[in-house]
């Protein structure tokens, strides 16, 4: 049974993660971690027991780290939902994606500290984190109190290097028994006529007849000037995001759009970097 995955680092933002995450947790019917990233000035796991006094500093941020850990693992088992944690030493938050594995996890969920109303970006971290996870990420902000189970929109260029994450991603609305919107974005410099777009987006509409499903089309002068407006429109609580490297060929799916939708937008956006899926299979 794969688990949930949530990275704390015991923040505001990472309370409203965990908290998201064992509501997801709960209702999906699987496992929780809880994981945790702390410096050491040295090998912390290779050092003998009496030298641990020698960083006495270190060693108080070690227990402070577990404590909390073990208060988030206490209170998912309230819950009734199965918990684990991991403290992981001295591995760079730009590196944690290694420890990421789509046989073990099917979500990974963070809590971002970039504030769009107070024009705070989103952290270098958070988004690396995105660009590299080879599952699906889910990134929360404080100070919103997100309905994970009311309405999804997803951005994607609907083609078929697109399909298998747009499978997980109706995946997990459909568990969560949310209604999803498929939203495409007409630019002017990838322009399609209106019959071409609805030939891509019926292919998806057929393919999940059992969900309660729509699409739109929105018209506007560049992706994510089309997506802040129909966010703005739609009364949505969860965008979905599709990205891809460099390779991409219209630009609402390379990676830097992600980045302009989490600094123009509060709500949760979910993404997976079509180039990682698959990776170590």
């Amino acid at each position: 049974m794969k688990n949930i995955l949530v990275l704390t680092d015991f923040s505001e933002a990472a309370e409203v993660a965990s908290d998201q995450g064992l509501k997801i947790a709960k209702i999906l019917e699987t496992g929780i971690t809880f994981l945790h990233l702390i410096s050491t000035p040295v090998e912390w796991r290779k050092i003998p027991l009496e030298k641990e006094n020698l960083y006495p500093e270190t060693k108080a941020a070690i227990g402070e780290a577990k404590d909390k850990l073990f208060k988030l693992e206490r209170k998912a088992k309230e819950s009734n939902v199965e918990a684990h944690t991991s403290l992981v030493y001295n591995l760079g938050m730009g590196e944690i994606y290694t420890y990421i594995n789509e046989k073990n996890y099917e979500l990974v969920i963070i809590g971002a500290h970039g504030k769009a109303d107070e024009k705070k970006p989103v952290g270098t971290n958070t988004l690396m984190i995105a660009h590299k996870s080879p599952v699906p990420v889910l990134i929360l902000k404080p100070g919103v109190k997100p309905n994970l189970r009311r309405k999804w929109i997803i951005v994607s260029d609907y083609l078929e290097k697109s399909s298998e994450i747009l499978s997980l991603f109706m995946n997990i609305a459909s568990k969560l028994n949310a209604s999803v919107q498929l939203l495409y974005v007409n630019t002017p410099y990838y322009f399609l006529e209106t019959p071409q777009i609805y030939e891509k987006l019926d292919k998806y509409i057929s393919k999940y007849s059992d969900m309660d499903l729509t699409y739109m089309i929105i018209d506007a002068f560049n992706e994510e000037r089309g997506i802040e407006f129909y966010v703005n429109l739609s009364n949505c609580d969860v965008v979905g995001l599709i990205v891809h490297g460099h390779s991409g060929l219209n630009p609402v799916f390379r990676r830097s759009i992600l980045e302009k939708v989490l600094n123009q937008i509060d709500l949760p956006v979910i993404t997976l970097n079509a180039d990682r899926l698959n990776i170590g299979k």
